[in-house]
């Protein structure tokens, strides 16, 4: 398989970078600060966490995957920026089992209510991982959206699932 992203994909991604890139500028003018200390919950290898490391934030990873998590630390090394992007194992959910409340300038909730129990709490558990006037960038498909993105990815049994499932 490539490295390469679909084209689909690496265009929201670029969509989605021009926004967050933003808003970490202005959260840096508000903070008085040139580094934000940055969450990234469901991070996975990088996508954003990469990026933002090499403007000079400091970046943590909070993702359930050990194999993301790796792939991340290899990322950001090729980068030059492991020095500002940590990983840890964990969830939304569990989100203070790994880090603090209320420590971050800067929360990416990103495609990760989807795949929780409880999105209520999730989003709850983002807002509590904000100093005051943070700023959470959160990112989450409707019904639609998320089963034409795994349609596409080719991941059918889930695309139905989301579809036939009362839950979503």
């Amino acid at each position: 398989m490539s490295d390469q992203p679909r084209p689909r994909a690496s265009l929201r991604t670029a969509v989605v970078w021009e926004v967050l890139k933003e808003a970490l500028d202005r959260q840096v003018k508000a903070a008085g600060r040139d580094a934000l200390d940055v969450l990234d919950t469901g991070g996975g290898t990088g996508n954003f966490a990469v990026p933002a490391a090499r403007l000079g934030h400091r970046v943590t990873v909070v993702d359930p995957s050990p194999n993301a998590l790796f792939a991340l630390e290899r990322r950001a090394a090729e980068a030059g920026v492991a020095d500002r992007v940590r990983g840890v194992q964990g969830d939304i959910l569990g989100l203070f089992d790994v880090v603090e409340r209320g420590g971050f300038d800067a929360v990416l909730c990103h495609g990760v209510l989807e795949y929780v129990d409880d999105p209520a709490e999730g989003v709850r558990n983002a807002v509590a991982a904000l100093r005051p006037s943070g700023a959470l960038s959160l990112l989450a498909a409707g019904l639609g959206g998320a089963v034409l993105a795994r349609a596409l990815a080719g991941h059918f049994t889930e695309a139905r699932q989301a579809l036939t499932d009362p839950a979503g």
